[in-house]
């Protein structure tokens, strides 16, 4: 009987916080709202060696921020020959900081460096052609990286 009781509790609840519009995430308990803010970052750059070489073959990585460490990956590049590389994707929270993270993944071939994780801010960002609603537009960030090489 209690069981009975509890699924029913349980699906009373989900389906009321639906009908309002709540999203009862279960990964991380995160609890977002329909409608979260996002906007559309293009974030490129020059990823370098201490002496302001450019370094190819370097692999880019837009990580959840809330969860670094558990290896899921959003968005990726690859640094070419110039070390230029290239990221464009959609964000909720716009003005939360974002974190990219720099692996050497060809091995010895351009010599070798130690991975690098940042955080990029994006609150003075400047986002055009947004809706006027929840979705604040689309800007630019200039990430230039120096990575250190492996002793």
């Amino acid at each position: 009987m209690k069981i009975k009781f509890l699924k029913l509790r349980n699906w009373l609840l989900l389906t009321l916080s639906g009908l309002l519009g709540i999203n009862l995430g279960c990964e991380k308990f995160i609890t977002t709202a329909y409608g979260c803010p996002e906007a559309t970052y293009n974030i490129n750059g020059v990823v370098s060696n201490e002496e302001g070489q450019p370094i190819g073959g370097i692999g880019v990585i837009k990580t959840r921020n809330w969860d670094n460490e558990d290896g899921e990956w959003y968005y990726w590049d690859t640094t070419d020959a110039e070390g230029r590389y290239n990221i464009t994707f959609r964000y909720a929270f716009p003005r939360e900081p974002l974190t990219l993270s720099f692996y050497d993944i060809d091995s010895t071939e351009n010599g070798s460096y130690n991975d690098t994780i940042i955080e990029v801010n994006t609150e003075n960002v400047q986002l055009t052609g947004g809706d006027g609603r929840w979705y604040e537009g689309t800007g630019t960030i200039t990430q230039n990286v120096t990575l250190t090489e492996k002793k």
